[in-house]
């Protein structure tokens, strides 16, 4: 397999890289299960305010900056800068590295989360693995999430300017919707 055909390639890479728009959606799907879970004080807080702040002012925006660093590493790396945010507030901020495997199809990242506006306040360093598949057009992440084990699944459209995903774990959902606003410099 060559580094032009790599599914994980072409994912970060041919579509991936540039500016991407969008809307990001959260709700708890499950509240007894969510009150049962054992994720802490702290995240039930965070995952009831985001629920709320949704419910009451609607779905909030989501960016995300994604470069190619194809000559990091043994197979290349994807810097990727995700931003939620809404009436102009960042309400998450997670700066990502994805570092590509020479198999072609995995990827491990590296994050760095903010929740909510005040920086260095509610932050944490995390890493978690995504498999590439369909010749680089759909990804499956397992994402440790607001103390609970997260599957994303993301979908890239025919004309690769289009991406959906949806994020799952026991007691909740959040889907993003975006779309290839184009490279950036």
């Amino acid at each position: 397999m060559t580094t032009e055909n790599a599914p994980n390639h072409v994912y970060y890479f041919d579509i991936g890289t540039g500016l991407w728009r969008g809307t990001a959606s959260f709700r708890v799907t499950d509240w007894r299960r969510f009150l049962r879970s054992r994720i802490g004080l702290v995240n039930k807080l965070l995952v009831v305010s985001m629920h709320t702040v949704e419910a009451v002012t609607g779905v909030p925006r989501q960016s995300s900056t994604i470069v190619a660093r194809p000559e990091v590493g043994e197979f290349g790396r994807a810097d990727n800068v995700v931003r939620i945010s809404k009436f102009g507030v960042t309400l998450y901020l997670l700066k990502e590295q994805y570092v590509l495997h020479k198999d072609g199809v995995g990827v491990t990242i590296h994050g760095n989360e903010q929740l909510g506006p005040v920086p260095h306040l509610l932050t944490r360093r995390f890493t978690y693995t995504a498999q590439i598949r369909d010749g680089g057009m759909a990804a499956t992440y397992q994402m440790p999430l607001l103390g609970a084990d997260w599957t994303a699944d993301y979908q890239v459209s025919e004309d690769r300017k289009h991406l959906v995903a949806e994020l799952l774990c026991d007691w909740g959902r959040a889907t993003e919707d975006t779309r290839f606003m184009g490279k950036t410099a």
